[in-house]
């Protein structure tokens, strides 16, 4: 099982490879190989069988372990996927508007942040996850700031103040644990947790696991950051971090608070009572702005808040059906936004105003951004409407009144933001004239690829949801074995 550190060596190496060849499609080429590769890599490493490896030949607690088993298997392929298609949307074209030397940096900075949210999910080490989580935060700080507009700096500025103090947030975190166990490996410090003669020092660590991974993810109200970055990066950084950067800080908030500490110490804590509350304000919360925008990015890093409350909400539920809605979710809706994003490539105006007629002069990115936005809806035979009847069933079974009756409300205001993408689309042009202007240049293949294939994927997986039921089942089962 030593291959279970190819998928964070490939990028690693790749980083200073693409550095020392530059240029321009070179640079890039390198850069989607490199996501290539990984992405077999981690399909090899599945194919072997769940296991784990001490790195150095120390055996566990000493040696960096790393592990795979049920729960790190979909973020795993989640991370590698949105790598390869997103990459492949940012071609030397798309980024044209940086220079040949910052373009290589680019793609460099690319792939240390699939390294760094590779080695998130595959470690077994508690400090480990800081490391890693600091390798992907500073790559993602100067992927978000190589935007083409000034804008763009200032969220990546933002991002910057917020996320240290999240990465800061979690070393302390792990320092408590260290303090009340003398231990870094996971399970490990899992064992010891029980015997430990500082029981404060864990409630501190949790509390700042707790924070920190939250601001991570952009749980409400610690998501301040996330919609200027998601509204103003280049286009292949939103849809990567929209598929991915969340996702993978929720992963290790719930291998932190299963594996860890445990259910029965989450619920004698009431961490679980703690995120169900601010779930249900954050799916609120973030339902209630993305009605308020007035162009497609920023309404779709709005709703963002308001699904990943919908993801914490099932990890809250502290039962297996909740956390295996959690992860159906999780990935069902990387699917969804990451293709939605990527469909945002195709568009020259990203206002909600220039939406109007979009199905007359491209009628295949109207397609794309109608089945996903209805799949983000939740509309039946889309992959959407699986996870939330998943997510419903974990609450229903659960009996959380309150967050039934949020869940709901939150449903029933996605159904005005989703409007107001879809109904624009299929509405003729208000230019009379529209018709008689010469058609707009063709979308290039290198986004038109992964749209469609995301947009394909979000109807195929409603039709046929058995591969992801098959990759969300397990991961409840890992997290929650003894």
């Amino acid at each position: 099982m030593n291959l279970l550190v190819l998928p964070v060596l490939i990028p690693l190496l790749a980083a200073p490879l693409i550095m020392l060849i530059g240029g321009r499609w070179l640079a890039w080429l390198g850069a989607l190989l490199c996501a290539s590769l990984a992405l077999a890599a981690v399909l090899y490493v599945f194919a072997l069988g769940d296991g784990a490896t001490a790195l150095g030949g120390w055996a566990a607690p000493v040696g960096i372990v790393y592990a795979l088993d049920g729960a790190n298997r979909p973020i795993l392929l989640l991370i590698m996927v949105a790598a390869v298609l997103s990459l492949l949307s940012a071609s030397p074209v798309q980024m044209g508007h940086l220079k040949a030397p910052r373009l290589a940096s680019f793609y460099a900075l690319f792939c240390l942040c699939i390294c760094g949210l590779a080695g998130i999910a595959a470690t077994g080490d508690a400090f480990n996850v800081f490391v890693f989580l600091e390798i992907s935060s500073l790559a993602t700080y100067a992927l978000v700031a190589s935007g083409p507009t000034r804008q763009a700096l200032r969220a990546a500025f933002h991002y910057l103040m917020l996320g240290t103090l999240g990465g800061s947030f979690v070393l302390l975190g792990v320092g408590f644990l260290y303090m009340a166990t003398g231990s870094l490996n996971m399970a490990d410090i899992a064992l010891r947790l029980p015997d430990s003669p500082l029981p404060q020092a864990i409630l501190v660590g949790a509390a700042f696991l707790v924070c920190g991974f939250a601001l991570k993810s952009a749980l409400f109200p610690l998501h301040q950051w996330l919609p200027g970055v998601y509204a103003h990066s280049p286009n292949a950084v939103s849809s990567f971090l929209a598929g991915t950067g969340t996702k993978v800080s929720i992963y290790a908030l719930a291998r932190f608070g299963f594996t860890v500490l445990g259910v029965g110490w989450l619920s004698a804590h009431r961490i679980d009572t703690l995120l169900l509350i601010l779930a249900c304000a954050g799916m609120l919360f973030g339902a209630l702005a993305a009605i308020q925008q007035s162009r497609l990015r920023l309404l779709l890093a709005w709703s963002s808040v308001s699904q990943i409350a919908y993801i914490v909400l099932g990890l809250s539920l502290l039962s297996e059906a909740g956390i295996a809605a959690a992860f159906l979710f999780m990935v069902i809706h990387a699917l969804i936004k990451g293709g939605l994003f990527l469909a945002c490539g195709a568009l020259d105006d990203d206002a909600l105003d220039s939406l109007r007629g979009l199905g007359q002069r491209d009628p295949v990115t109207a397609i794309c951004l109608s089945l996903g936005a209805l799949s983000l809806l939740g509309v039946p035979l889309t992959a959407g409407f699986v996870g939330k009847w998943m997510l419903l069933q974990a609450v229903w079974a659960h009996g959380a009144v309150l967050a039934l009756i949020v869940f709901a409300s939150s449903s029933l205001l996605a159904v005005v933001y989703v409007g107001r993408i879809v109904l624009p689309l299929w509405q003729a042009s208000e230019t009379p004239s529209a018709g008689d202007s010469p058609a707009p240049p063709g979308v290039p293949w290198n986004i038109r690829v992964p749209m469609l294939l995301t947009a394909a994927g979000s109807l195929l997986f409603g039709l046929w949801p058995a591969p992801l039921l098959e990759l969300s089942a397990p991961a409840a089962q890992a997290l929650l074995a003894p």
